[in-house]
């Protein structure tokens, strides 16, 4: 595996400013271990970068220590922030439960979710020491995906929006939206949120007016009233 420093003066050779990196070695108590390099820089495009990553080499690893990028799992990875932000982040034990993660060749900052707690790399030395983890599991499991990651992105806070004539609801998974032109008692246009991310409904096919905004589905409805396509005074 072509090692950080390598990759750090290859990355100089193009004129590449590296604005974090990270060599994380995950040592089992029984002292089996794998190294992971991730590194990241704005020079980068999106998704893998030629010449910059390294696919795991699974054999004979007991302990496993991975990224994972289009299905496939990484041992080096290196893109930009917005690839490295929210990266999935996998492990293998062996029979050991108690493991440590150590950084080398540090510049800039990482953060780290491992078994739903949050590390941050920012310096040479230990990340942390006897963690517990399940014995010969590949983590994470089925449905715990969001508590192994890089650089996890910020959760994702309840809100409702209404601009440029569209609604934008964010963590409304499920709610049923029904908007009522003013006075009227049949919804003007119904739909279901699918998914907590932003979910958004185009308003641009009803007639300008002031309408009521009901949301049900949820465990304490809410209701707002809008104006549609207001009229606008040009202040000369």
């Amino acid at each position: 595996m072509i090692s950080l420093l390598m990759v750090a003066a290859s990355l100089n050779a193009m004129a590449i400013t590296l604005a974090s990196t990270a060599q994380l070695t995950l040592k089992s108590s029984d002292n089996k271990s794998c190294t992971l390099i991730i590194a990241e820089s704005e020079d980068f495009s999106d998704g893998l970068n030629p010449g910059y990553y390294a696919e795991l080499n699974e054999e004979g690893k007991e302990v496993q220590l991975y990224v994972e990028y289009g299905g496939k799992k990484y041992q080096q990875f290196a893109s930009n922030a917005a690839t490295m932000t929210d990266l999935q982040l996998g492990i293998k034990t062996n029979a050991s439960t108690t493991y440590t993660l150590t950084a080398a060749n540090v510049t800039g900052s990482f953060v780290l979710k491992v078994n739903g707690v949050e590390y941050t790399v920012n310096a040479n030395g230990t990340v942390f020491s006897d963690v517990a983890l399940a014995a010969s599991s590949t983590l994470p499991a089925a449905g715990d995906e969001a508590n192994y990651k890089v650089n996890p992105a910020a959760p994702l806070v309840q809100g409702i929006c209404f601009n440029y004539n569209k609604l934008e609801l964010t963590m409304y998974d499920g709610a049923t939206v029904e908007v009522f032109a003013d006075g009227a008692a049949t919804a003007s246009l119904t739909q279901v949120v699918a998914g907590d991310a932003t979910f958004e409904i185009d308003l641009n096919g009803l007639a300008s007016g002031k309408y009521k905004v009901a949301i049900s589905g949820i465990a304490t409805p809410e209701e707002y009233i809008i104006d549609v396509k207001p009229a606008v005074t040009v202040v000369p």
